[in-house]
C-alpha cells in the first residue's frame, strides 16, 4: 500500500515538471521550424502565429499544459503536407 501511495505522490509532482518540459520542447522546435520555412501560405502562417501566441500567453500565466497543447497544434500545422508541392 505504500508503495502504491509512493508511486501516486511521485507521479503528482512529476506532472508539472513534463508540462513545462512539453512546453519548453514544443515552443524551440515551433521557433526553430518558423525560422527555416521558406515557403507558407498566409493563412496558415496567421493560424500558426496565433497558436504561438496562445502558446506564449498560457506560459507567462503558468498554464504549461495549455501552453504545450497549442505549441503542438502550430507544430502540427507546419508539419503538414502542403497543396504547393
Amino acid at each position: 500500500m505504500k508503495l502504491i501511495a509512493l508511486f501516486f505522490t511521485a507521479s503528482l509532482l512529476a506532472s508539472p515538471v513534463f508540462a513545462e518540459d512539453l512546453c519548453t520542447v514544443n515552443m524551440q522546435k515551433l521557433d526553430d521550424m518558423m525560422a527555416t520555412e521558406m515557403t507558407m501560405a498566409a493563412d496558415i502562417k496567421v493560424q500558426i502565429e496565433d497558436l504561438r501566441m496562445q502558446a506564449e500567453k498560457a506560459r507567462s500565466a503558468g498554464d504549461l499544459e495549455t501552453c504545450g497543447t497549442h505549441a503542438a497544434k502550430a507544430l502540427q500545422m507546419l508539419e503538414a503536407p502542403t497543396d504547393e508541392g
